[in-house]
């Protein structure tokens, strides 16, 4: 048996035509009618020499010449062009460099260039890969070269739009892709093509696809169609599929691939503002019954007071309670006001950022001294352990300053008489840790998880002398400030048995 040769032609009288010339000369004939069915062929069983059509269906011969080129099992074999247009776009085809040209034409004449450029193939002759033989009777046709403009115009037609097109066979196996999805699967054409389309992204949206595909078969042609949504290679993109032909299935589709990943994250940060403002609501709406409540108590308190006194029968003992009583409520509400604007202040981000070296031994060791007479008044003790040396920080002094005193103050207040509280500084590589441990009555655990949230106060628990005056704004504050300066703040605790705040902060410095 003489070699085998690969026929590939989607012109079925030249496939026949071209087989019978080689068998009778010897030659085994393997037919290929399409480029797909040309790269099946080749998988099964590798040829001695191949001849090639260029303008087909499907995939282009060119194309699969490329192929051939470019895999190590198939870049050996000789590869004859067979065209009837090598009148029309002879530079393109030379430009191949394949070992061979054959212009198709006349029965005998064709015979007869097909069997000289096989004999120049066993010689080696280097000249084949410069000569087309039988061109000098072919004439240059007007339809032809319309058809070929038509071809050109669609191939960058389909390589300059910015959306990813996948041309798909009958069978689901992928033809052709775009630049664009070339560049959007970080993959080359040829090795694509041939692949099933389900492997296109890879498999983890293999079962993604199918199902796509498997929603797009099932509704008639013409249906409305819901974009499919997935994340690959970092972008959002919607597949959408189309018939070729609505009225022959079998020729396949077309599958699109739009990044969507801009309209995607407007979306998402339009949720996030949504999202916000729902939050913004909800704290009008707290905001609001605190002020029906909170400010209410004790303006009705100063009202009565100041009431009592416009009365002539006071005595200077009751005149002098009246006055402390309102003082008080006056310092309650002056706190309250205040701490309301601090919140509102620092989540609109109207607050001065500031940083300046901090010391955050002196700042703790300066909250104790401040605090000191509440602590005497309880017979409670306040201690302060700190390392040999601890790095200046980069941070609002004042701000953490409040800090400091808030969670002073709440442990001082829900201490009972005569307990313990420690004040503990340490260096924890990137970080300074502080720590308020107390031995309080403790926060019961279902509690734990709120007690940063806005107007939140711990309830109390019985038999205990703790009291609950506050805004419950305080460790809001607290919160938003510590994480201003990048740091965290968290509690742990049991009940009767004390709670620990524990905040971080960072010593590179956090821009203002």
């Amino acid at each position: 048996m003489g070699k085998r040769i690969l026929v590939v032609d989607n012109d079925r009288l030249c496939v026949e035509f071209l087989a019978d010339i080689l068998i009778q000369h010897g030659y085994e004939v393997c037919k290929a009618y399409d480029g797909m069915e040309a790269l099946e062929a080749l998988e099964k069983r590798l040829p001695d020499v191949i001849f090639l059509d260029i303008v087909m269906p499907k995939i282009d011969g060119d194309r699969v010449f490329r192929y051939i080129r470019s895999n190590p099992k198939t870049a050996h074999i000789p590869v004859v062009i067979v065209s009837g247009t090598l009148a029309e776009e002879m530079g393109d085809i030379l430009a191949l460099g394949a070992e061979g040209y054959v212009a198709k034409s006349q029965r005998g004449e064709f015979q007869k260039n097909v069997l000289k450029m096989l004999e120049r193939l066993d010689d080696g002759d280097e000249e084949a890969t410069r000569e087309v033989l039988g061109v000098e009777n072919l004439v240059p046709r007007h339809k032809v070269k319309e058809l070929l403009a038509i071809r050109r115009f669609l191939r960058t037609v389909l390589d300059t739009i910015p959306e990813a097109v996948v041309e798909v066979d009958g069978r689901q196996r992928i033809l052709s892709v775009n630049r664009a999805g070339l560049e959007m699967t970080a993959r080359p054409e040829l090795e694509l093509i041939g692949s099933p389309l389900i492997d296109l992204l890879g498999p983890e949206h293999r079962a993604t696809l199918d199902d796509a595909i498997a929603t797009f078969l099932k509704f008639a042609a013409g249906s409305p169609q819901e974009a499919v949504s997935l994340r690959y290679g970092g972008r959002v993109l919607h597949v959408l599929f189309t018939w070729v032909n609505v009225n022959e299935h079998t020729q396949g589709f077309f599958m699109t691939l739009r990044d969507v990943t801009d309209l995607a994250r407007k979306i998402e940060e339009l949720s996030q503002l949504n999202t916000r403002l729902q939050r913004m609501d909800r704290v009008r709406t707290e905001l609001l019954t605190m002020v029906s409540h909170d400010l209410h108590t004790p303006l009705t308190a100063i009202k009565g007071a100041l009431q009592m006194l416009l009365q002539e029968t006071v005595g200077v003992e009751l005149s002098r309670e009246l006055l402390a009583l309102a003082q008080k409520n006056a310092d309650r509400l002056f706190r309250l006001v205040s701490d309301i604007l601090d919140l509102a202040r620092i989540e609109a981000g109207g607050l001065q950022r500031r940083r300046e070296p901090f010391d955050v031994v002196a700042a703790l060791r300066g909250t104790a001294d401040r605090l000191h007479r509440i602590a005497l008044e309880k017979e409670i003790a306040v201690t302060v352990t700190v390392p040999d040396t601890v790095p200046p920080l980069s941070a609002d002094g004042m701000r953490i300053e409040q800090v400091f005193t808030n969670l002073l103050g709440n442990a001082l207040k829900f201490t009972p008489r005569g307990g313990q509280i420690a004040l503990t500084v340490k260096d924890v590589g990137a970080e300074i840790r502080v720590e308020f441990r107390d031995s309080g009555v403790g926060i019961p655990a279902e509690h734990l998880d709120r007690i940063f949230d806005r107007f939140y106060r711990v309830p109390v628990p019985a038999g205990t002398d703790a009291e609950v005056e506050g805004t419950g704004l305080g460790l809001s504050i607290c919160k938003a400030v510590v994480e201003d300066h990048g740091g965290r703040i968290w509690a742990e605790s049991q009940l009767g048995r004390g709670s620990t705040f524990c905040l971080t902060l960072p010593k590179a410095v956090v821009p203002a």
